[in-house]
């Protein structure tokens, strides 16, 4: 086949950065792009957050779901809801933590990043050095009364002068200095070498941020020897945000995002071992989480805990009783308005899917936002390798099975009899197995109805073959 031409390639280059799966849409394309959903979380915890009155600090929260799913929009929805109510922090916890990160690692990064949002509030021009002098004013105060809390640990905790230098890489603030402000971020970019430049810097200060993060007692279990320790870490932070409320003029609110970016379950739980720790924080907290959490019993809705809001799947697929599966046409709207938001955005050609296409990778996609967008830019890709400027039929099809022999290759005969059970049932079975295939994608998670599950729509075909059903 011919290598395509410049002009070709540029094309698509333009028209695949719009389906990018993998790129990180600015809070305001988030904005300007959001596909509202049946029962989407963000409203829901606005409201819980505007009842709470003064005990908004009760207010504490895992926002889970599939990964991939639109968590960090609903986290970022939520935030434009509520930023001239509260001063929100957000932090990227899958950037800014090490694996074998421990709950008191999570509470001192959120410390550290209110740290930040005091700066931004009261002196975001000042020399930090000379902001973290002892006693000058709250942010010098704030950090040293973490430093002498962190003390406790011994001299392989890193200094919060240390941490707060790459903080800014992972936290996002709404809302700085006014409240109809939008985002505050790292400042715009004019140009693509400017862009990789930036990209450069924040990258190196994330990495520096992780190496100071992974230092002994930040990593792995908490001592139970420790707890008063730990407890002193949460009052030093505790002290930051009553500070960043009396200069905001607003309580905190703080949102945790990215702990499903952790490799495995294992890392996840680590990360929320000592919950007492997240729950004693006077400020309302919203973590985002994978879906398998909603097992977790420490996570039931029980008063005094962290409680679970649901981010189910987006259901493109319908399962009337005594029926078999289908598509669910509402679903696959949902899923086909975001496409016509970006396409609107970008000014794609209407013609640059053929008719039923869009439609197509939503049904095959297990309502998966981020799945959905891979399987079009796939498909962009084979058409241009193909010579074309439109997506033909034969280009999504070549881009699913491409996606589908990847996850395929992932499938022992232990899993396919889980999700052979799955398909089946459209129950979860109670096996560490089926919650590793939850917590990659292989099963999704649907709430039309009732409550059910079923292997992701890509691999459907392959685990009837592979148990002799072809029905």
């Amino acid at each position: 086949m011919a290598r395509p031409s410049t002009d070709l390639i540029e094309y698509w280059r333009s028209k695949l950065t719009v389906l990018d799966p993998w790129r990180q849409l600015r809070d305001d394309e988030i904005q300007a792009l959001y596909a509202e959903r049946e029962g989407a979380p963000h409203s829901d915890l606005a409201a819980d957050l505007r009842l709470a009155g003064s005990r908004t600090a009760e207010v504490k929260v895992i926002l889970c779901g599939a990964r991939g799913s639109g968590k960090t929009t609903e986290l970022v929805r939520l935030a434009h809801d509520v930023r001239s109510e509260f001063c929100v922090v957000r932090a990227d916890l899958g950037n800014g933590l090490q694996s074998e990160a421990n709950t008191l690692a999570v509470v001192t990064l959120l410390g550290v990043a209110a740290l930040h949002a005091m700066r931004s509030w009261e002196a975001p021009d000042a020399d930090l050095a000379t902001l973290l002098e002892a006693d000058r004013g709250p942010i010098g105060r704030g950090a040293h009364a973490l430093d002498r809390a962190l003390a406790g640990f011994g001299d392989a905790v890193p200094s919060v002068a240390k941490l707060l230098g790459g903080i800014a890489s992972i936290v996002t603030l709404f809302g700085v200095g006014d409240p109809g402000a939008t985002a505050t971020t790292v400042a715009a970019l004019t140009s693509a070498s400017e862009a990789a430049q930036a990209a450069g810097s924040v990258s190196t200060a994330v990495s520096r941020l992780r190496l100071d993060l992974a230092r002994g007692p930040l990593e792995g279990r908490l001592d139970p020897s420790k707890e008063d320790d730990a407890q002193a870490v949460v009052e030093a932070v505790n002290s930051i945000l009553d500070d960043l409320r009396d200069r905001a003029g607003r309580p905190p609110l703080l949102l945790a995002d990215g702990l499903d970016k952790r490799t495995n379950l294992d890392d996840v739980a680590l990360a929320l071992d000592d919950e007492s720790l997240l729950r004693d924080l006077r400020a309302p907290l919203v973590l985002t989480g994978p879906v398998n959490l909603r097992h977790d019993a420490r996570f039931r809705a029980v008063p005094g805990n962290l409680r679970l809001s649901l981010l189910y799947n987006v259901p493109v697929m319908r399962r009337p009783p005594g029926e078999g599966a289908h598509e669910n046409d509402d679903g696959v709207a949902v899923l086909c308005d975001l496409f016509e938001r970006r396409s609107s955005e970008a000014d794609l050609p209407v013609d640059l899917f053929a008719s039923g296409l869009v439609g197509k990778a939503a049904k095959h996609s297990a309502g998966i936002v981020r799945d959905f967008l891979r399987i079009l830019h796939e498909a962009g890709k084979y058409a241009l390798i193909r010579g074309a400027r439109t997506v033909a039929s034969e280009d999504l099809e070549a881009a699913m099975k491409k996606l589908r022999l990847e996850l395929e290759g992932y499938l022992d005969e232990t899993k396919l009899d889980i999700l052979g059970r799955v398909l089946d049932k459209g129950t979860l079975p109670g096996s560490p197995t089926a919650d590793t295939l939850l917590f990659e994608n292989f099963i999704a998670c649907y709430h039309n109805g009732d409550l059910w599950f079923r292997p992701h729509e890509l691999v459907v075909d392959f685990v009837r073959s592979k148990r002799g059903d072809e029905s």
